[in-house]
């Protein structure tokens, strides 16, 4: 696995699933919503796929030490 992709798993993927855990199962808890495995089962994808992106995103655009 290189280096680049490593970075972007580090960076992405704890904020893909920080994202999902607080919008699947702790807003809807306080807001007194359902939370279905039907909604998780949707969820969990797009956000690690989200986490993804912004890890490559932050890889890319962020300054790089020196």
């Amino acid at each position: 696995m290189s280096n680049k992709l490593k970075q972007i798993l580090k960076i992405g993927l704890p904020w893909g699933i920080g994202m999902f855990i607080l919008l699947t199962f702790i807003f809807p808890y306080f807001n007194n919503e359902v939370i279905t495995l039907k909604k998780t089962g949707i969820a969990f994808p797009f956000w690690m796929l989200g986490g993804l992106l912004f890890g490559y995103s932050m890889d890319r655009w962020m300054p790089k030490k020196k």
